[in-house]
């Protein structure tokens, strides 16, 4: 993947702390790379964009 792709890491709700690892360990490794706040449930939930697929 390009480092210069940005990279959106989410978990399962607010309080889950995989995301926020996942952010050190990208931005770590050089990639642009930012937290979700709400989990993906909520996101879908809120009406906002979801894509599929690779």
């Amino acid at each position: 993947m390009p480092k210069d792709t940005e990279i959106i890491a989410y978990c399962r709700d607010p309080y889950c702390v995989f995301s926020v690892e996942a952010v050190a360990a990208l931005r770590a490794r050089g990639f642009k790379a930012i937290r979700l706040e709400d989990g993906f449930p909520e996101w879908k939930a809120a009406g906002l964009a979801v894509e599929t697929g690779a």
